[in-house]
């Protein structure tokens, strides 16, 4: 399986705009203008994926969905999944994933929780996995993803995209 970890693009802060929910912040309009260059970015590199993943939170829903906006056909399934929200736990996500059968997916959601799960698929507490909003970690299974199955490709920023 291919992994693609995406942590959402730019957000509006928490009390801008009378937002008081954390679930409910929206995207920036910088933080929309990064999700082209995020698509463009991985067709470039011949990514094709069979399905997106997103946290259920606003932000991550709406990165996803601009993602896939400027995706070229065939699109992917779009799913919401409640273990990408914060504090979701990595091995019922892991399970999830790996009953999808698909080949390359797309994950949205949230730091710190991301650069945890990716450092537990590679194998490393210690891994410094720090994604960029709308930077993207690309994770390669041999098989199925689990704890320290992964080998990381490449991660870039939403500079990079660009």
């Amino acid at each position: 399986m291919d992994l693609y970890i995406i942590r959402h693009a730019e957000a509006q802060p928490l009390g801008e705009g009378g937002i008081e929910n954390d679930a409910d912040r929206p995207l920036t309009t910088a933080g929309h203008a990064q999700c082209g260059p995020l698509a463009a970015a991985l067709q470039r590199q011949g990514v094709r994926l069979d399905r997106i993943l997103t946290s259920p939170l606003l932000r991550a829903r709406q990165t996803a969905e601009g993602l896939l906006q400027h995706l070229a056909a065939p699109k992917p399934e779009l799913h919401i999944c409640d273990h990408l929200a914060p504090g979701g736990k990595r091995r019922k996500l892991t399970r999830f994933l790996c009953g999808l059968g698909a080949q390359s997916v797309a994950i949205v959601g949230h730091m710190p929780d991301l650069a945890e799960y990716a450092g537990w698929l590679i194998g490393s507490r210690k891994a410094q996995i720090d994604l960029a909003k709308a930077g993207i970690a690309y994770i390669h299974f041999e098989d199925e993803p689990g704890k320290g199955a992964g080998t990381l490709v490449w991660m870039v920023t939403p500079q990079w995209c660009r």
